[in-house]
């Protein structure tokens, strides 16, 4: 008897697939389903009815629920004390018609969209999320205004880490720090955590976006903060500063809402998390300019002509320096820059700012002093803050940056035509 075969001669069916475990099961309404479930929605046990399998089939939340054996039961109660009746009362809705929408004209507010968000998250609500998002976008769409700070910041905490949500509410809190007049009261609004995360954002930002609304401020920002800041966005960018130059010229007015400036934040990004000492990272091989003659000197004073043109290209653009240099353009204040403990683990402070002064002084006696104070800023930046931190990696770009520039001197002075012996 093969295999295929039963004992009575019939060719064996296979068997249909198991239900497995945790899956919807199919739903019509073309079946009886006479079981519901009470939802106690909110403080006050708002009540809300819906049937269990029509509620099993869209979530996961209400497979998974322990509701009990009992054969003659006709309903069960589920209590979400923590969920309002009016974000239930959405996610109601968009079970029975595939919307989001409120019972008035105007869009579901901010904070109910977000509220419906996290509910579709908790509940596994098949669909809810991605709706919600697009809710969201069309709110942006007619409002021309981006959620409040409170809010972006309660996103922030109670959202996980990469959430579609977090990522969108983030892109746009990225946009307006890019071309709001007041991004600097902005960003002294934000805790430091969400700035980090913030300055990510930014910098994988590619290039500007053209087919968004224009983009309006948040419900509300905060007071302003007090006491200046210093510049430390980093925004990822080409390695040819010239490839970038023709983001300064674009206009603050553009149709899109959104200018091309730099978007530097005037608020320290990321203090706030403990800084640790970690291991620096391996330096970079001292070679001395002489190393790149090839048969060719040059003078001392042309080679620190070369480090003076390169210090003032860093200081004043184009837009590709202004994003690499600003956490590392002014001497650090302590106790106005948020990390009080600063020079308790760097004990010799150096900028740009400070480097220029020397330079404009002429007390570098040779590149060799020039190349040092500047591989120090990296090292201080490398000692306080811990690898992987927002600042450590704004260190870390700023220097290869530096060092590719740096080694190109002989080049740099061949092409504008010097050739002395020192």
């Amino acid at each position: 008897m093969s295999e295929s075969e039963e004992p009575n001669g019939n060719t064996a069916r296979p068997s249909p697939p198991t239900q497995k475990e945790n899956e919807p099961k199919p739903f019509s309404w073309l079946n009886p389903h006479p079981i519901f479930v009470i939802i106690l929605v909110g403080p006050d046990e708002q009540p809300f009815g819906i049937q269990k399998d029509f509620l099993c089939a869209r979530s996961e939340f209400f497979r998974n629920y322990q509701y009990g054996q009992s054969q003659e039961t006709i309903e069960h109660v589920v209590r979400m004390p923590e969920t309002s009746a009016e974000i239930f009362g959405l996610a109601q809705n968009f079970l029975f018609t595939g919307k989001v929408e409120a019972a008035s004209e105007q869009s579901p507010s901010y904070e109910n969209l977000v509220g419906l968000w996290k509910l579709g998250h908790k509940l596994g609500m098949e669909g809810l999320c991605e709706t919600t998002l697009d809710a969201m976008k069309e709110c942006r769409q007619s409002t021309g205004r981006i959620p409040s700070t409170p809010l972006l910041i309660q996103v922030w905490k109670d959202t996980p880490e990469g959430s579609p949500i977090r990522k969108l509410l983030l892109s746009w809190a990225a946009e307006y720090m890019r071309s709001s007049d007041a991004r600097a009261e902005f960003a002294k609004s934000l805790p430091q955590e969400v700035l980090s995360e913030l300055v990510v954002t930014m910098s994988s930002f590619d290039e500007m976006p053209t087919a968004q609304a224009p983009l309006g401020p948040p419900a509300s920002t905060g007071p302003p903060g007090n006491g200046h800041g210093k510049n430390v966005h980093y925004l990822e960018g080409p390695s040819d500063e010239e490839t970038l130059g023709s983001l300064n010229k674009r206009s603050r007015h553009a149709n899109s809402g959104f200018a091309g400036t730099g978007g530097l934040l005037d608020s320290k990004m990321g203090l706030g998390r403990k800084p640790s000492r970690t291991s620096l990272p391996k330096p970079q091989k001292r070679r001395s300019s002489a190393h790149f003659a090839e048969g060719r000197t040059f003078s001392t004073a042309q080679k620190l002509e070369f480090c003076a043109d390169l210090l003032t290209r860093m200081l004043s653009g184009p837009g590709f320096w202004t994003r690499l240099v600003g956490p590392f353009k002014e001497p650090v204040v302590p106790e106005e820059d948020g990390v009080p403990d600063y020079f308790d683990k760097v004990k010799k402070p150096m900028d740009l700012t400070t480097i220029k002064g020397k330079m404009d002084r002429r007390e570098y006696n040779n590149e060799e002093e020039f190349l040092a104070d500047m591989r120090q800023i990296f090292e201080n930046c490398f000692l306080y803050w811990k690898k992987g931190d927002p600042m450590w990696l704004a260190g870390e770009k700023l220097q290869k940056t530096f060092e590719e520039k740096f080694f190109g001197m002989n080049k740099w002075i061949a092409k504008m035509g010097g050739e002395e012996g020192d």
